[in-house]
């Protein structure tokens, strides 16, 4: 019998999560208690309520809703999985580590972005919706971060908006991340690096470079197609597709982050690599034709803004050498924390304020967290913790191995390269949220193109 109920809990549930993903890039937040360490603003010590949150919050309850309203939960094919049970061995851990932190409140606050980053994932492997319209809906909101990316690096500057989530930038404050190069005229210039929506123009980097792999999915998949004509607006779809992967291109170039880059080339040339070994020639044609564009779009690209791609790749400026200075001495700050504190860690978020105990005298600013997800994991959260996460990307990289499907294999060896050489996927919110969107997909299982075309 039709139920008008179940229909609409189903429907705001779906379109609800549309919603989610297109704001994932969105930082518009209420600012709750401002973080303060030596006299100055301290980021990682800040308690905030973002505006993706309550959307997330909405949609999990409607999710469970229906579930119950359709007695799904004892009925359902729900099967408890492996990566179910290390997810949840990985939140007990978190929940202990909570218990013995300094600073319990922060701990507490990151434990629930951790919650909700576990919900999110769910939410993508177990919610009914359509695959492509939610991956158009991230694509969308992926689309205007990389496009007021472009405009802040054309612009050289960055307003502030708090209703969008906004800060200022300018290039001539310190502080902010720029490239330092010699112009033409033999003077020294500090251009400002492409931050769009995002906190670090390393996490918009990151941002683009998954999705511009996402994009590349949906592309082969929809050239694939032998029934094309039963594709509504097929030449539509796939001329967006490109559209967003040009824009999402160009803004990855002018984030100029070497960990981003790395992901992309890496992963794009993994795909290639593994469409040569299992002798595909239809995704080789492809794959080689976007690596061509590519190569145009950063021989233009370089030709004008040479000395800056040759100072970041090389890594002899100023900056650089100091960035490779400090990740080096974060990493072993990181060990040293977890040798010290290996058995429960010393608390979920509590790296950054640990470090200030051992290194009083800084600014605000100097306290970041280790350079690498997987050693700042170790510290926050002790050996048991770093040991299930290992597992858990483990166990994700033997079930994308065992399912042969190629564009998630670059996925995950671009975020694994991402989590190797930064830390906002653990340490700040939207890192968190993305990790598990990212996560969610990769362990969706793969349809046939048409099937979430013709849903």
């Amino acid at each position: 019998m039709f139920n008008a109920r179940e229909i609409t809990f189903r429907k705001l549930t779906e379109y609800g999560l549309y919603l989610l993903v297109f704001l994932l890039p969105l930082q518009t937040r209420w600012i709750i208690r401002p973080g303060e360490l030596n006299g100055g603003y301290f980021e990682y010590g800040t308690i905030s309520l973002y505006a993706t949150d309550i959307v997330l919050l909405a949609v999990l309850l409607l999710f469970v809703i229906d579930l119950l309203k359709n007695k799904k939960i004892q009925n359902s094919k729900f099967k408890i999985q492996n990566s179910s049970i290390i997810l949840a061995g990985l939140e007990l851990t978190v929940f202990i580590s909570c218990c013995f932190a300094d600073n319990k409140l922060i701990a507490f606050y990151k434990y629930a972005w951790f919650l909700l980053g576990i919900g999110l994932f769910f939410l993508i492997v177990k919610a009914n919706y359509n695959r492509l319209k939610l991956l158009f809906s991230f694509f969308f909101g992926v689309f205007l971060s990389a496009f007021f990316g472009i405009w802040q690096f054309l612009n050289q500057c960055g307003f502030a908006n708090k209703w969008l989530g906004l800060a200022k930038h300018d290039p001539a404050e310190l502080g902010v991340s720029v490239v330092e190069a010699i112009g033409n005229l033999g003077f020294g210039e500090r251009w400002l690096r492409a931050y769009g929506s995002l906190d670090h123009p390393n996490m918009l980097g990151g941002l683009l470079a998954l999705g511009a792999l996402m994009i590349i999915f949906v592309i082969i998949n929809l050239k694939k197609e032998k029934n094309k004509e039963k594709i509504k607006n097929y030449k539509y779809i796939l001329l967006i597709s490109y559209f967003l992967l040009l824009t999402s291109s160009f803004a990855l170039f002018f984030t100029f982050s070497r960990s981003a880059w790395l992901a992309f080339v890496v992963s794009l040339f993994a795909i290639l690599t593994i469409t040569l070994i299992k002798k595909d020639r239809f995704q080789q044609i492809q794959i080689l034709k976007i690596i061509l564009v590519f190569g145009i779009l950063v021989f233009i690209l370089f030709t004008n803004f040479q000395n800056l791609v040759l100072v970041r790749v090389k890594g002899d400026g100023r900056l650089e050498q100091k960035s490779n200075i400090e990740r080096s001495e974060s990493n072993k700050a990181a060990w040293d924390m977890f040798r010290d504190n290996w058995l429960v860690g010393v608390g979920m978020g509590n790296y950054t304020m640990e470090l200030a105990k051992t290194n009083p005298d800084h600014a605000a600013y100097f306290y970041q967290p280790a350079h690498n997800v997987f050693l700042l994991i170790a510290a926050e959260i002790g050996i048991l913790g770093i040991a299930l996460f290992l597992y858990l990307t483990f166990n994700f990289i033997y079930y994308i191995l065992k399912s042969k499907e190629i564009y998630k294999i670059a996925l995950i060896i671009s975020l694994i390269i991402l989590l190797t050489f930064d830390h906002w996927l653990w340490s700040l919110h939207f890192g968190v949220l993305f990790l598990f969107f990212v996560l969610g997909f990769i362990y969706t299982e793969d349809k046939k193109i048409k099937t979430f075309i013709l849903k």
